[in-house]
């Protein structure tokens, strides 16, 4: 009996020995593949740190479409959290770079993507100080109060920065408290002109109007006057009257700038007798 006892156990250990032995094997398999894949996952985010995963290039999809993840079908209830982050980081650098380059700008974040786009590409126009000198280039003709619309904005002593023009209108692109200035010379001799003659003897109101603007574009009022009424004859071979006027003003941004003046015809075309300009003194 015993012998056939030990016949009929043996089977029952050798079977029990391969199951063992198998599942060790699968176990360590197991946890070599969780190891390697470990391992692989390790030095894949240390080599490359900064990849963001499908979600959050889903988000900053939608952040450039409509400025707000949240409100894309990127972000469901599973990742929320995830894009409420991306929100909140591209928020934080739209702040910085809005701050830096314009603390002034009436723009945060949350603001329309393409309106902060906009900004951003006049950053290198708008850099530094606004300041416009402007020449006399072609005059219009006129007794009465005439706009003076033709002026040189880079020839000569002209320059133009971060203000624009058009028209005879000095444009300010900023907020701020801007010095606003103009000079213009009446002159001429006593066989320069027919138009000369017929006024010759009579007095002449000679006129300067410095003038703003409004931003619609409609309202328009007068900064500073100045003038003198001249009697011209022929007593002297030569006549000249200069007018200067400046003055502090607070200017918003898409106000313009305009010169009037009356006798246009004895304005001093050159570069140094009949100009305007405006630059800004601070915010």
């Amino acid at each position: 009996m015993i012998p056939s006892g030990y016949l009929r156990g043996a089977p029952e250990s050798a079977d029990r020995m391969p199951r063992s032995a198998l599942c060790a094997l699968i176990f360590l398999a197991v946890a070599q593949v969780g190891c390697t894949l470990g391992l692989f996952l390790y030095f894949k985010a240390q080599i490359d740190s900064t990849r963001m995963s499908d979600k959050e290039l889903q988000c900053w999809r939608a952040i450039m479409k409509m400025g707000n993840p949240l409100n894309s079908k990127c972000c469901d209830d599973d990742n929320v959290h995830e894009c409420e982050g991306v929100e909140q980081a591209s928020n934080s650098a739209v702040e910085k770079v809005i701050q830096a380059v314009e603390p002034e700008r009436r723009i945060h974040a949350g603001s329309d993507v393409k309106d902060i786009l906009h900004t951003l590409k006049n950053i290198n126009r708008r850099k530094g100080h606004e300041v416009a000198h402007l020449t006399i280039h072609n005059i219009t003709y006129g007794v009465s109060k005439v706009n003076l619309t033709s002026w040189k904005v880079k020839e000569g002593w002209a320059n133009l920065q971060n203000m624009s023009y058009n028209n005879g209108k000095l444009r300010v692109l900023r907020d701020g408290f801007y010095f606003v200035y103009a000079n213009i010379c009446f002159r001429h001799h006593k066989s320069s002109s027919n138009f000369v003659e017929t006024v010759r003897g009579k007095p002449l109101q000679l006129m300067l109007y410095i003038c703003k603007i409004s931003k619609n574009g409609r309202d328009l009022h007068t900064l500073m006057k100045g003038g003198k009424t001249e009697v011209w004859t022929n007593d002297t071979d030569y006549h000249f009257y200069s007018i200067y006027q400046g003055g502090v003003f607070r200017l918003q941004a898409d106000e313009e700038i305009l010169i009037q003046s009356s006798y246009t015809q004895l304005l001093d075309p050159t570069q140094e007798a009949t100009y305007f300009g405006a630059f800004k003194i601070y915010d």
